[in-house]
This record gives structure tokens, C-alpha cells and sequence, in this order.
């Protein structure tokens, strides 16, 4: 009887650190996501000084998620954002809106692509 109740409280443990991890991936990409949009609307106005510390902010934000995400994810995901992270920075840098824009729209899509691939649904599972 003891090995069975053993069991069943390491499975619990299993499922409340996975369900921990995909709640805090879930908080965290939509701080991340939230940002950008607040980043979105300056590089429309052309507000290219608020981009600019937005995004520094953006990029503080991303290094304490970055330290975390890769235990968690896919290795690969994180370079799509670094890298598109990277981008948007210098397009913002040189004030070039529709580069900054397109940028901006892929890493939006990338933030929120993470959480959902690592979502307990079905279409993850099979």
C-alpha cells in the first residue's frame, strides 16, 4: 500500500510543478506581450525616444526570462526571440518604422507561440 501512495504523491508533484511552470510561462509572456504593444504604439506615433526605453525595458525584462525559459523550453524558440529581439532593437536605434513594425509583429507572435506549445492540450500530446 506504501509504494502506491508514494507513487501517486510523486505524480501530484509532477503535475503541480507542470502546471506551476506553464502558468508562470503564461504570466510571464504576456507581461513580455503587453510591453510590446506599448512598444507598438510609440513606433506608430513615432516616438522613437519612449520606443527606445521601452525597449530597454523590454530587454531587461527578456534577460531574467531568458535565464529561466531555457529549463523549461526549447532552446531554439529562445534564439528566435533573441534574435528578433536583437532586430528590433537596431531598427529602433536607426528610427525605421516598418522594419521596427515587422520585427515587432514576429516577435509578438514568438511570445505568444511559447505558452501555447507547451500547454497541456491534445494537439501537444499526440
Amino acid at each position: 500500500m506504501k509504494p502506491l501512495i508514494y507513487s501517486s504523491i510523486i505524480i501530484l508533484i509532477i503535475i503541480a510543478f507542470g502546471v506551476f511552470t506553464i502558468n508562470m510561462l503564461k504570466n510571464e509572456a504576456e507581461n513580455l506581450h503587453t510591453a510590446l504593444v506599448e512598444l507598438e504604439k510609440n513606433i506608430y506615433a513615432e516616438e522613437w525616444g519612449k520606443a527606445k526605453d521601452i525597449g530597454r525595458t523590454i530587454e531587461k525584462q527578456w534577460d531574467k526570462y531568458k535565464r529561466i525559459w531555457p529549463m523549461l523550453i526549447d532552446h531554439f524558440e529562445i534564439d528566435n526571440v533573441n534574435i528578433n529581439l536583437a532586430e528590433l532593437q537596431a531598427y529602433i536605434l536607426s528610427n525605421d518604422k516598418t522594419e521596427s513594425l515587422s520585427r515587432l509583429a514576429a516577435l509578438k507572435v514568438l511570445i505568444k507561440h511559447i505558452p501555447e506549445r507547451e500547454s497541456f492540450i491534445i494537439q501537444n500530446i499526440l
